[in-house]
Parts: structure tokens; sequence; C-alpha cells
């Protein structure tokens, strides 16, 4: 969890030292289950555009960088085929779905936890509370990692976006006020955000795993190393448009599932089946409609 750490320190150089940025909630509602509807979602670079120019850097290194670019996508959406089922997957984002319903009762299964809220922890007590609940539920380690720290980059997100600099001092910038203002139109932000960084981090994970099996060089790695940095923006920008179409039902579940009560284990698992299914066709579909 060292890089997630690192994220949180930087943007609170002192517990209570959080940046001020605007947050923009979805606008778009449905007639009965309050979700944003969309349609074919715009796309300002392909997936397979960024990591190709990525590859081209080890081009002279390796013999077939289409293959290595095709093999990452095909890592990535492989992986969304299953990875609702896994228990730290659950847990994470049960963590976050317990964050957002802090003051409701739960029914014993993973979002019954206690965030501790009350307490008024800081983002990097309430990260470190997170990796341990997907550390003690936690099926594949590659999952629950990565899984454990796009919600930590979520949380690091919402926190941020919902502390006022002029309220640092004051009761409404207390941890518990950030978390209980959460309905289905915020949820969905919360929701698009953990599946954009998970997309994110996971492309990444694919690329630099599947470069250092083909590349034998010191130097090639670091090219290739410094080259995802120069693309990370574009890597960014397309995992929260890729991410988009959770939002179209987010909402709709959290206001069913999560209005009155936590929700159980198989609503959550449907849930996360749902979204990571409409991830792998969006995924597919790129590659259909090139």
């Amino acid at each position: 969890m060292n890089e997630s750490f690192d994220e949180l320190r930087a943007g609170w150089k002192e517990e209570n030292n959080l940046n001020s940025v605007g947050i923009t909630h979805s606008t778009g509602q449905g007639k009965h289950m309050g979700h944003e509807r969309v349609g074919t979602l715009p796309k300002t670079k392909r997936w397979y555009g960024i990591v190709s120019n990525i590859c081209a850097a080890l081009e002279g290194e390796m013999h077939d960088t289409a293959t290595l670019t095709s093999t990452t996508l095909n890592e990535v959406k492989d992986r969304y085929k299953r990875i609702s089922y896994d228990p730290g997957v659950q847990a994470a984002f049960a963590y976050l779905v317990a964050l957002s319903t802090n003051e409701l009762s739960g029914q014993g299964g993973l979002t019954d936890v206690d965030t501790k809220l009350a307490e008024n922890p800081s983002p990097i007590r309430i990260t470190s509370d997170l990796a341990d609940w997907v550390n003690k539920h936690k099926g594949s380690h590659e999952y629950a990692e990565l899984a454990s720290r796009a919600a930590a980059d979520t949380i690091a997100k919402w926190t941020r976006e919902n502390s006022k600099q002029k309220l640092l001092f004051d009761d409404a910038a207390r941890a518990n006020n950030i978390w209980s203002k959460t309905d289905g139109s915020s949820f969905c932000n919360i929701a698009r955000t953990f599946f954009s960084k998970l997309t994110e981090r996971y492309l990444r994970y694919f690329i630099e795993r599947s470069a250092s099996s083909e590349t034998k060089s010191l130097r090639a790695r670091q090219v290739l190393n410094d080259n995802i940095s120069n693309h990370i923006n574009d890597i960014s920008k397309h995992a929260f448009e890729t991410s988009k179409i959770t939002q179209s039902f987010a909402a709709g579940w959290f206001n069913k599932y999560a209005k009155d009560r936590r929700p159980n284990d198989k609503e959550l698992s449907n849930f996360l089946t749902h979204a990571f299914g409409k991830l792998h066709e969006e995924l597919t579909r790129e590659d259909i409609n090139p």
C-alpha cells in the first residue's frame, strides 16, 4: 500500500491541510431508479492506441510490440470476466459502501464493518483500516492489492473534493460528515472513481509485467517506465471515460439497496458482476470498432 500512502501524504502534509476542489454530481436521473443513462461513450484515444504508443518505446528492444499491446489489453479483459467473484475485491468495494452508509445498520456481511468515522479518523487511518479489511478477506493477492489501492485512491479523491479549506477547523470537515452526505447521485461518482482507478492500475500492471518478461536489459525497462509516466494522463483520462458506463446503474442500485440499510453480500456481488461485465463489454467494443 506504499504508493497509496504516498499519494495521501502528498495530499495531506498535515492531517487537516486538505485541498479545496469542487465536486460535480451526476445530474441525469432515471425516472424510477435515479441513474444516469449513457449511450455509446466518446473516447479521446482508444486503449489500443494508448498502449501501443507506450510499447513503441521498446521498438529495437522487442521484435513484436503489437503482440505486447494486444496481450496487455486481453489480460485486463480476461480479469474483468471473473474479478467480481474475488472476496478481496468485494471487501474493498464493500468498505467504500460502508463508509457511504456509515449511519445505517449492517446485515453481517462484507459491508458490516466498523469504519470508526465517529472518531474522526484521518484519511490515512481510514485507508489503513481499509487495507486491514481487504487483507482479512482476500482471495487472490493480485486482485486484493490492486482493488485495495484503487479504493484508497477513491477515499483520497472523495475526501479532497468534499473538504473545504475554510472549514478545516469546523465540525463540517469531520470524517463522518464528509461521508454521511452520500446519496445515490454522489455514490455513482464514488463507484466510477473506484472502477476508473482499478482499470488504470491494472493497465499499468500488465504493461509492466508483460514487458518485463520480454525485455532483458535494465535500460529497456527504464525506457518503458519513462514512457508510461509520459502517457499517464492518457491512461488516467481514458480509464475515467471508460468507467463512466458504471454510472448508468450505480445510483439506482444505491438508492434501492443502501437507502435504509447496508447491502448484503449477494446484492454487493450482483452489482460488481454487472459493473465489471459492462467494463468488459466496453473494452471488447473497442476491439470490434477500432
